[in-house]
């Protein structure tokens, strides 16, 4: 989910192939996108984001692109193929944008973020595959703070890590577990205007927030598993 500066909600519909719109109290405004390759079609959107001027970019999961739409889905651009090599992907999943509408894509099985301006055009990579500081294991949700820094869901290692918007390591919080600030397959994650981060810890059937100046700190958490059968 994405929301816009007028407080407007875009929902990737994943199975449905499709992008829905919602007012901030859950009014059905608008949607587009069907099954396909064409522009503007979708196979498996998985991540949505806004930029200030009000332009929506959706990852579009087994497509290996981004596609950039305007605020009532009128097709613009797309960028991206399957691949390795600068400006390709391999199942990307999040996507954010930043103050100067720049695009960050946590490029999922190519193990690696790729940043791009809001036109598509490639401006740098950072990542590869491992547990050291900077590289990913699958990385899968991705957030900008406001200061531009950019938060990133490190999947199967268990963690999140902070880089500038150039890629510099800056800090990283979690490991495997189910305690306070720990994770088991974290997932996705959001931003709030003051600097709060709050990611979906999966496995663990809860939502954890952190507050990330000076340092990571574990700020509460909620939810706990019900059945499905009740």
């Amino acid at each position: 989910m994405a929301t816009d500066v007028a407080g407007n909600v875009y929902v990737a519909d994943y199975g449905n192939h499709r992008i829905q719109k919602f007012t901030s109290t859950g009014t059905y405004l608008t949607q587009w996108g069907s099954l396909g390759a064409g522009n503007g079609q979708f196979n498996q959107p998985t991540g949505v984001a806004t930029s200030a001027a009000g332009d929506v970019f959706v990852v579009d999961l087994n497509n290996n692109r981004v596609q950039k739409f305007t605020n009532t889905g009128t097709y613009l651009t797309q960028w991206g193929s399957l691949g390795s090599g600068n400006g390709q992907f391999s199942s990307p999943y999040g996507v954010a944008t930043d103050a100067a509408a720049n695009v960050y894509v946590a490029d999922n099985f190519n193990h690696r973020v790729q940043k791009f301006t809001g036109g598509g055009a490639y401006v740098t990579q950072w990542g590869s595959f491992g547990s050291g500081d900077g590289q990913f294991k699958n990385p899968i949700g991705i957030v900008t703070d406001p200061t531009g820094d950019v938060c990133v869901v490190d999947l199967t290692n268990q963690r999140v890590q902070k880089f500038s918007d150039t890629g510099v390591y800056l800090c990283q919080w979690g490991s495997s577990g189910s305690g306070d600030g720990q994770f088991t397959s974290p997932f996705g994650m959001a931003i709030d205007a003051v600097g709060n981060v709050y990611v979906s810890d999966f496995t663990d059937n809860r939502i954890q927030k952190f507050a990330l100046t000076p340092t990571p700190t574990i700020g509460t958490s909620w939810g706990r598993i019900k059945s499905l059968y009740r």
